[in-house]
């Protein structure tokens, strides 16, 4: 017998200790399953919707195969989300959308690779900055194909906002800016979504509303006063996103510019009156060299000393006491090129001891202003006109013969017709006007749409189709001149822009500033003639004088309008009063916001510090400065502090509790109160007793509203727990108003 109590003691110990590893790995087991991560069909879906928003954002930067690849992705991942949907609504999606078979691991480490083997052969192609924006959407298109932890989570959201940054590379302007931050708040609602999954999508934006705006404060401070630091890296340039001219240009190039409406620059003449349209020449590059079939640039002459000082020789040798110079503002829109414009001749205007070096603009002896760097965002410099003076009084050899010079026979009736013209008429002047009325009596037209030509050929347009844009009358111009013996060049740039301002109701005088578009490119001749410099000569004047005097004609407004295909083009805005009167007010917005945001330099940040406290040692600047952003962090502080105090206790409740206390009180005003001291439970017993017709729907209630608080559920257990509590009040309230009528 004591031998069997033995045994039997020893069986007991050894079953306890079993039992308690069991129960050991019965709680570890546990707490993994609660730890786990739990992302739920609604959180996918907004994923997924942020996705599609953010790539969107930047689509148009991409190259059509890396588009065609991510919009691929993102229908996988919708066809993968709809079947775990269907297949199983009860249970969250915890391992991310691929299943763990190792035929769908290796399928999409295998599309990876594929995609990074093509990003890489096409680098060369589209650049250095395209390619970093092709990894960077790959991965991001990817990288929802494997959440599996809470990391993974973080690492999409993070990667979304970085994609929808990257969009502001290419396009700063007000409309998109604020269409970038609607985005944002989404992206960082759809991250608090996952934490508060008992509130509403719409609220959890109004949260995140809130938080930005209680940031702007500081926001404010730091961008006015914060030292702004070049980068210590050079942004890669994008070929695909230059915009606007090119330094080799072809007959019917340009015309092919008039499609865009994008913004080009704009031109502020501050208070001073607006000069004549027909004046309004912008010079942006001088076309010399000419082939046969494609004008271009004499790009030998950058590499020369600027010709700053040959402008300042010209303008103070003249007697200009009687004039002013027109001075304005430029602020170019991004466009990837060097080139700036200017009305000719003109010089910059040097404020606060800054150089062209600061400014880094180089100006050219041909009249044109360059930029040392490519212009990735907005750039302001200003500017003096003469526009009373000549060009160049002057002209070298070695300009002479470039500007003599075109390919013998490459269109010999063009040649012909030069040398008839030099042997009728002695003068420079003569012969060009000659060119001219030819233009103008025999039938030549002005079209966005001209006749395709064999070659490029000028021979074919002046005496064939005779129908061209403006660099085929400045083509064939110039060259006629040169063959004439006259040197003769092409320039190209934009002509005109469209007026935003005020009108003096006095004097009549207009203020404002002007809205160069893309569509408003344009190409002219220039002629050198003896004593008297280089004279512009606009060969369209001759067939179009309403584009040189006026702007487009509403016959060329609407072949823009149908070679656009918009559903609401440039040509129907401006026709519809109201429409056209709130597009050049947010004109209006978007230049203040492009000059004092985008365009907020160093030297504008001193400029406005200094209008502020004056001239004053470095040391009380930076104390100025820190002092300011230890003022708004206090302020932001007490801000915060007294929002919190402000706040009702109602909306720290949870949901479920504040669902309870609205069933209590809709009881209380059918005179069935809830002791203080009665537990929730003797309430529900005490309903059940002397109410029964209300019994079923209120312990239902009260079930839900003690597993929500006192049991350990998981993210998606309680989600699923408010969700049928909501449905069992709405159940109450009917069950109560039914009583309530009968």
């Amino acid at each position: 017998m004591m031998a069997n109590k033995k045994v039997q003691s020893r069986f007991n110990a050894k079953t306890k200790t079993t039992s308690k590893k069991n129960a050991k790995a019965a709680d570890s087991t546990d707490t993994l399953l609660k730890n786990k991560f739990c992302l739920n069909n609604k959180h996918a879906w907004l994923l997924w919707l942020c996705q599609c928003l953010n790539i969107g954002m930047i689509a148009v930067e991409l190259s059509t195969w890396m588009l065609s690849v991510i919009t691929l992705s993102l229908l996988w991942q919708a066809i993968l989300l709809n079947k775990k949907q269907n297949l199983d609504k009860n249970k969250a999606l915890a391992s991310g959308l691929f299943s763990k078979s190792k035929l769908a691991t290796i399928a999409l480490g295998l599309f990876a690779l594929l995609g990074c083997i093509a990003i890489a052969l096409t680098a060369r192609q589209v650049g250095l900055l395209i390619s970093m924006l092709h990894l960077l959407c790959f991965s991001y298109a990817l990288k929802a194909f494997e959440i599996k932890a809470r990391g993974d989570f973080y690492q999409l959201i993070l990667l979304g906002i970085f994609v929808l940054a990257s969009s502001l590379i290419f396009k700063q302007d007000l409309a998109f800016s604020l269409l970038t931050i609607v985005l944002l708040i989404i992206n960082l609602a759809v991250l608090l979504q996952y934490f508060s999954i008992e509130k509403r999508f719409v609220s959890d934006i109004k949260v995140i509303v809130i938080l930005l705006g209680q940031s702007t404060v500081l926001a404010v401070v730091l961008f006015l006063v914060f030292p702004r630091l070049s980068p210590f890296w050079q942004m890669p340039t994008n070929k695909s996103a230059e915009t606007g001219l090119s330094d080799s240009v072809k007959p019917g190039d340009i015309a092919n510019l008039t499609r865009s409406t994008k913004l080009a620059f704009r031109a502020d003449f501050d208070q001073q009156e607006l000069p004549a349209y027909s004046t309004l020449y912008w010079r942006a590059m001088v076309l010399e060299d000419y082939d046969g079939k494609q004008w271009t640039r004499n790009k030998s002459k950058d590499k020369t000393a600027t010709s700053l000082d040959l402008n300042e020789e010209i303008i103070y040798n003249q007697d200009t006491s009687s004039l002013s110079p027109l001075n304005y503002e430029i602020t170019v829109a991004p466009s990837f090129q060097k080139y700036l414009f200017a009305l000719a001749p003109a010089v910059l205007v040097n404020e606060n001891q800054q150089s062209t070096e600061t400014l880094n603009i180089k100006a050219k002896d041909d009249y044109t202003f360059m930029s040392k760097k490519v212009i990735t965002q907005a750039k302001s410099y200003q500017l003096n006109s003469y526009l009373w003076l000549p060009l160049s009084l002057e002209l070298s050899a070695e300009s002479k013969q470039r500007n003599l010079a075109y390919p013998k026979g490459s269109n010999p009736k063009l040649e012909q017709l030069a040398i008839t013209l030099k042997n009728d008429y002695q003068k420079p002047k003569a012969r060009a006007q000659a060119v001219l009325n030819i233009i103008n009596q025999q039938g030549y037209a002005y079209t966005l749409q001209p006749p395709l030509l064999s070659d490029n050929s000028l021979d074919q347009f002046f005496f064939d189709t005779k129908s061209g844009f403006c660099v085929h009358y400045a083509s064939s111009f110039t060259f006629i001149m040169r063959a004439a013996g006259i040197p003769a060049r092409m320039v190209t740039g934009y002509l005109g822009g469209e007026y935003n301002g005020s009108t003096d109701q006095e004097s009549g005088v207009k203020t404002g500033h002007l809205s160069i578009y893309q569509y408003d490119a344009h190409a002219w001749s220039e002629i050198w003639v003896e004593d008297k410099g280089w004279i512009r000569i606009d060969p369209t004047g001759a067939v179009d004088p309403e584009r040189v005097n006026s702007g487009w004609s509403n016959e060329l407004l609407q072949q823009q309008s149908s070679l656009n295909n918009d559903l609401l083009s440039l040509y129907q805005v401006k026709n519809i009063e109201w429409l056209n009167t709130l597009r050049l007010q947010f004109d209006a917005l978007d230049y203040q916001w492009t000059r004092w945001v985008i365009g907020f330099t160093a030297e504008r940040q001193y400029d406005l510090l200094k209008s502020w406290f004056g001239n004053m040692a470095s040391w009380k600047l930076a104390l100025i400065i820190a002092v300011s952003l230890v003022v708004s962090m206090l302020i932001l502080l007490l801000l915060l502090h007294f929002i919190n105090r402000t706040k009702t206790k109602s909306q720290n409740v949870a949901l479920w509790q504040i669902l309870y206390n609205q069933a209590l009180n809709r009881l209380a005003k059918q005179g069935i109160d809830k002791p203080i001291s009665m537990t929730v439970n003797d309430f529900a017993k005490h309903i059940r007793e002397q109410y029964p017709e209300l019994a079923i729907s209120f312990t239902r209630l009260t079930v839900s509203y003690n597993m929500l608080c006192y049991k350990d559920l998981s993210v998606e257990q309680k989600g699923k727990q408010i969700s049928l509590m909501k449905q069992q009040y709405k159940d109450f309230k009917q069950t109560l108003n039914s009583n309530n009528k009968s």
